[in-house]
């Protein structure tokens, strides 16, 4: 029943909308902070406990709202929410009262029953309860009271682990927001399959369809909580791996968008008359191995990463080996790592060289300084004079490096603003 027909104050009803507001976006910290301003305020009664029980078990936590009706059954104990079995509690009674006692009593009775209902619900009932008002208009499954109700099953669902949707009712549900309803509201009707898998996370159909379309508006987390630790049956379907490949391939993971399209792939082969979803599946696999997977190539290798580059090249050459800018691309990417200078070996500390012949490191240096020099005189510039120490002097050669690093700073810097 809704809040604002108690016969209290329009802040108290304001504060119970809000307490079923919350519950029904799963926000527990904050309703159980918004309760306990109401319990201070002049209009807590049992009603507004009553209220509150029902937000918790909108929120998913039966246990505070076992709490709550407690709590409404001490505010009124001649309502009988709690039976006194033992005859613990003295027995009181308001027979004869009349006028807003009597309206706060049907009301909050009214609520207790609600409360019932709600707390060990009989899935099959209240889904042919709903279904006529969903086949109305399947956006009451959005919005109180009808959207309470399912929000019960899927609530209930979760605690317990039991399934809440008896599977004859599943094709009616399918044919509420299909195809059509999907393409002219896709937000509404993301928000219904996201419901109907709560309620049902087994059924392959409805974990799929809450993936892909949390998935085409951004909403990564969502989309991979249906896509993490499916049913069997949903890694039967090949439109689950369908989703997990685009899914990767949105997040620049090629790799892994491959894998689960070939996995697509060979689900469709096994089923009767998955021929045309095979053909589908090739597409989109050869699209993304001439697209995102070439990008994907090229960014490797422009980030210096050769060998991951080339790892994931090869795993687009297996499945098009005839296309030829991947042939193209291998040799460029093996051209490119053949003209890469390695590092020069350096003489181990203590050794002597034979004088035949300058070692290694001191061929790559003296050809730098004479590459410094050209650039030097290309500019008017003066190159530094020889250094005349030994190559064993390296206290006097270190000296002599760092100016030679300060001056070739200072000629860039001048060349930059030539």
């Amino acid at each position: 029943m809704s809040a604002d027909a108690m016969p209290i104050d329009a802040m108290t009803i304001d504060a119970m909308a809000d307490l079923l507001e919350l519950g029904r976006r799963g926000r527990s910290q904050e309703l159980a902070s918004q309760a306990q301003q109401l319990r201070s305020s002049a209009g807590w009664n049992v009603a507004a406990a009553l209220q509150l029980a029902a937000a918790w078990l909108l929120a998913g936590d039966p246990r505070q709202a076992d709490l709550a009706l407690l709590e409404a059954d001490q505010l009124d104990p001649s309502l009988a929410l709690v039976a006194d079995v033992w005859g613990l509690w003295p027995a009181s009674s308001i027979a004869g009262a009349d006028g807003p006692i009597a309206v706060q009593r049907q009301q909050a009775l009214a609520l207790a029953q609600q409360y019932q209902r709600w707390r060990r619900p009989d899935a099959q009932a209240l889904w042919r309860q709903v279904l006529p008002q969903l086949k109305a208009d399947w956006r009451s499954a959005l919005k109180p009271p009808v959207g309470d109700d399912i929000l019960i099953l899927g609530r209930a669902s979760a605690t317990s682990g039991a399934t809440t949707l008896d599977p004859l009712l599943e094709p009616e549900l399918v044919l509420l927001v299909s195809d059509a309803e999907i393409a002219a509201e896709p937000a509404a009707s993301n928000r219904y399959w996201q419901l109907v898998a709560t309620i049902r996370p087994d059924w392959d159909l409805a974990r799929i369809r809450a993936a892909d379309l949390a998935l085409a508006r951004g909403e990564m987390e969502t989309s991979d909580r249906w896509l993490s630790d499916p049913p069997v049956s949903a890694l039967a379907n090949p439109w689950f791996h369908d989703v997990k490949a685009r899914r990767a391939l949105i997040c620049g993971e090629v790799g892994s968008a491959l894998a689960a399209w070939s996995e697509a792939i060979r689900t469709a082969q096994s089923m009767h008359g998955g021929a045309d979803l095979l053909v589908v599946f090739e597409q989109r696999r050869l699209q993304a191995r001439r697209g995102p997977g070439v990008l994907q190539v090229r960014s490797l290798a422009n980030r210096g990463e050769q060998d991951q580059a080339l790892l994931l090249l090869e795993q687009l050459l297996t499945e098009d080996p005839q296309w030829q800018p991947l042939c193209s691309l291998r040799e460029q990417l093996q051209s490119n790592a053949a003209a890469t200078p390695s590092a020069a070996p350096v003489a181990p500390a203590g050794e002597t060289h034979d004088g035949s012949h300058p070692p290694i490191a001191t061929q790559n240096f003296n050809g730098l300084l004479d590459r410094a020099a050209a650039c030097l005189r290309a500019l008017g510039l003066q190159s530094p004079a020889p250094s005349t120490c030994l190559p064993a002097d390296l206290p006097a050669l270190a000296a002599e490096l760092s100016e030679l690093d300060r001056r070739l700073s200072d000629y860039e810097a001048r060349f930059a603003l030539a």
